[in-house]
């Protein structure tokens, strides 16, 4: 039995005794009102196994309310008759190995709240802004009406460091500056008012960007209530490595010149010849050198205490993919990364998206490639020359499922509303 210093042997039976009797509404109490008292509770064993449990089934409920995403899921099957609940279907078609307790209607409702006391920033991976679309460019104006909380994404730069895009996150912290991402990949600016407690969620690099800012500046450890890894590149990524070996020792001075050409060998066909803003900050050997495994494992290995001692509490998201379902110019990648790990999302694997450290916590493994689970469709006629860039992921119900979570945990306030 894992015993926490903060939490008394008694607490653990009534937990496990509510958990044996499927007592479901006395576990998220108990739990609760543990992480309330001591936020280690969070590295108890038995509480990260409910969290990925509870999570899950979170993440399938809202869902089951996206009728797209059940007509992708039941696929050839729905005009066959298909007869399993929606929540199973889900299951099986945007989850790996989940659960099967996770689809059970006896878990409790989501009840969405009148408000969440909180503002939700997105930290943005590499190349952000560079691609044709942003990443859940259509979800956050949704959560904002829908759960009366702002969102807005960092202005972390797209081709630089993470430890130079700490200034960034800092300023979407304590300024609140940062932009709103637009249907089609543009954005507008925003900033201010103070945005007060704050829900990290990180993806890709901005996992990575994340972490630095931490090991910058724990003192804002009592305004993060939580950090959401998205598919993180908090271990670096193999890709990185080989990249970094390419132009390592390329005349990369001017940049601005050549980037267009470097991220045209990064990703073919993809990437947009729009206005490049920032010029004289892009870094490319920097930003490839910090996603590198060398550079993230050394840095972990460095800070990573610190950071969990911090006592913020992380939670990660992955994604695992097959080969016939990444985009044709990816399908090296993937085969590359299968010589370390058949379940990575076509970027990063398994143990470079999860964070090693007891205030984290690995709730679920998306069935999705990396640009699925955080990318809008690319534009049609970026569909008609690859498959595989339709990215049916339900991505709302992912976000959602992050903030439902948190604030059940009670890491951040909420007003309550009708059950789901």
């Amino acid at each position: 039995m894992s015993v926490l210093p903060s939490v008394a042997s008694s607490y653990q039976e009534a937990l496990r005794v509510a958990l044996t009797r499927q007592d479901y509404p006395s576990v998220i109490t108990l739990i609760r009102q543990a992480v309330q008292a001591d936020r280690r509770a969070l590295t108890d064993p038995l509480i990260k196994s409910w969290l990925a449990l509870r999570w899950q089934n979170l993440f399938l409920q809202l869902a089951a309310q996206d009728r797209a995403a059940v007509k992708v899921a039941r696929g050839v099957r729905g005009y066959l008759g298909d007869k399993r609940e929606a929540m199973q279907v889900l299951a099986e078609r945007f989850l790996v190995k989940a659960d099967p307790a996770s689809w059970q209607p006896n878990l409790p409702p989501v009840v969405l709240p009148q408000k969440l006391n909180a503002t939700l920033i997105f930290c943005p991976g590499f190349i952000n802004g560079l691609l044709p679309v942003h990443a859940f460019e259509h979800e956050f104006d949704a959560l904002e009406q829908q759960l009366g909380l702002r969102a807005f994404c960092a202005d972390a730069h797209p081709v630089r460091s993470c430890e130079a895009n700490v200034s960034d996150l800092l300023a979407a912290i304590e300024a609140g500056e940062g932009f709103k991402a637009l249907k089609g990949g543009a954005s507008e600016p925003v900033k201010g008012p103070d945005p007060g407690d704050v829900v990290l969620m990180g993806y890709s690099k901005g996992s990575a960007d994340i972490l630095a800012l931490l090991a910058q500046h724990p003192g804002l450890k009592d305004r993060i209530k939580a950090v959401y890894t998205w598919a993180g590149a908090i271990g670096g990524s193999h890709t990185a490595d080989t990249i970094y070996q390419l132009i390592a020792d390329l005349p990369l001075d001017a940049a601005a010149q050549r980037l267009h050409d470097f991220l045209a060998m990064l990703m073919p066909g993809v990437t947009r010849q729009g206005t490049l803003r920032r010029l004289d900050e892009y870094d490319i050997l920097g930003a490839v050198r910090s996603l590198t495994t060398t550079e993230r494992e050394a840095f972990l290995a460095h800070h990573g205490a610190a950071i969990d001692a911090l006592n913020v509490p992380f939670f990660n998201v992955t994604g695992s993919t097959k080969l016939l379902e990444v985009p044709t110019f990816q399908m090296l990648d993937y085969q590359k990364l299968s010589k370390f790990d058949p379940d990575n999302d076509m970027q990063v694997t398994q143990a470079q998206a999860t964070l090693a450290l007891p205030m984290s916590t690995h709730v679920a493994t998306l069935h999705g490639h990396h640009w699925d689970i955080a990318y809008p469709p690319f534009p049609r006629k970026m569909r008609m020359t690859t498959p595989n860039l339709d990215h049916p992921f339900p991505r709302k119900a992912g976000i959602m499922a992050n903030l439902m979570l948190v604030a059940e945990l009670g890491l951040i306030g909420s007003g309550s509303g009708p059950a789901c």
